[in-house]
């Protein structure tokens, strides 16, 4: 500091002249760099193929059940819009509790305890009544299809609380205020809170693939891992998955397409983590510690069509490789930014927090230069 201080000195080294005389261009240097290092972002010279950290989760190996006439029965019986949660899960032998939200709108829970397990740990499947695109009854309906397949299992190793709400984020953020005991008191509740799932399903009846949404507020993103465990089982029942609803260029692309792709979904990313914005009521657990991301049903534009089941079995395969998890999400990165979503049969493409972070310091670097320069500029006290 003594040495930056001296340059408004009548001594100064010779080496603090010339670093006061070209100060500013090595600010445009460094700010070159950094904007250099964000195009390079785009292509895959950065970016490594995802891959599963946590061996334990096992996806896509196990038989999956789900799509029995007993379960569409229990998705035919969400007959509309608002209807009684509560009794539905009674019905299926669920522990549930009503929440009354300050302000307006309803909370509906139910808790499956496992019979592996003490309540100590929990998983959890949320879906509102509407979101910002629309009314989500399909998504409800598959939730309740998945609690009454999840209720005739026996190897679940930690409770399953199904939770639906009629005012969307804010809903969920009071219940996880009433379940903490920040605000209020849940009278039927579990343990720790592993992972949360939360679906959107638009009413297009047939469904060409799966959007995943993973930005909460302020930036905050899941473990890696839980991503790429969704990815997996759905390429397993062959259903495309995409980030944030992004498709992949059709056939095989050329290198400025696949670019130009590229540089959108990243664009995408930063601009929701930016502005602190999210997507999905999966947010307010991230907020709280708890790994989460919404599974978006995307409508079918040609091609081969898909039903409620089977995305349903998706989220079956999912819950069945988030009960083999012994502790918290905790191998994988929590700082990523996914660059591709690496084709119907490939694993996507992600880039780490070591490898974007240098445009930023590059950024930062210049601007100390550009300040030292107006601060010489102003000559002796």
């Amino acid at each position: 500091m003594a040495l930056v201080l001296s340059g408004q000195g009548e001594k100064a080294s010779p080496v603090l002249q010339l670093a006061r005389k070209h100060c500013a261009h090595i600010g445009y240097f460094l700010g070159f760099l950094g904007f250099l290092w964000l195009l390079v972002l785009p292509t895959q010279s950065l970016s490594r193929r995802t891959y599963l950290s946590e061996n334990a989760m096992m996806p896509g190996q196990v038989d999956i059940s789900f799509g029995s006439a007993k379960h569409l029965g229990v998705i035919q019986s969400v007959e509309h819009h608002g209807q009684d949660m509560q009794s539905v899960f009674e019905q299926l032998g669920l522990d549930s509790e009503v929440q009354r939200i300050v302000g307006g709108g309803v909370n509906v829970h139910g808790v499956l305890r496992a019979p592996r397990s003490d309540a100590v740990e929990a998983l959890v499947v949320a879906a509102a009544w509407d979101t910002h695109s629309g009314s989500n009854a399909d998504a409800v309906r598959l939730l309740a299809g998945l609690a009454q397949y999840a209720a005739e299992q026996v190897y679940w190793a930690k409770d399953i609380i199904f939770l639906v709400t009629d005012s969307g984020e804010r809903g969920i953020e009071a219940w996880l205020q009433a379940y903490h005991g920040e605000d209020g008191v849940l009278r039927v509740r579990s343990g720790l809170i592993q992972a949360a799932l939360a679906l959107e399903m638009p009413l297009a009846g047939a469904y060409g693939g799966l959007a995943l949404h993973f930005e909460g507020r302020s930036g905050q993103l899941p473990n890696l891992d839980f991503i790429n465990i969704v990815k997996h089982v759905a390429r397993h029942e062959k259903l495309p998955v995409y980030y944030h609803g992004l498709p992949d260029a059709p056939g095989r692309p050329s290198v400025v397409e696949q670019y130009l792709r590229s540089a959108r979904l990243l664009l995408s990313q930063v601009h929701a983590q930016a502005v602190g914005s999210s997507v999905g009521v999966h947010a307010p657990f991230l907020h709280y510690g708890i790994d989460a991301l919404t599974v978006v049903g995307l409508g079918s534009t040609g091609g081969r069509a898909r039903d409620l089941v089977s995305i349903g079995r998706t989220i079956e395969g999912t819950l069945r490789s988030l009960n083999n998890l012994l502790e918290r999400f905790h191998q994988s990165f929590f700082f990523y930014l996914l660059s591709g979503n690496g084709g119907f049969n490939r694993s996507g493409w992600f880039i780490s927090i070591g490898n974007y972070v240098p445009a930023a310091v590059l950024f930062a670097a210049a601007l100390m230069f550009h300040a030292m320069d107006l601060w010489w500029r102003q000559g002796p006290d």
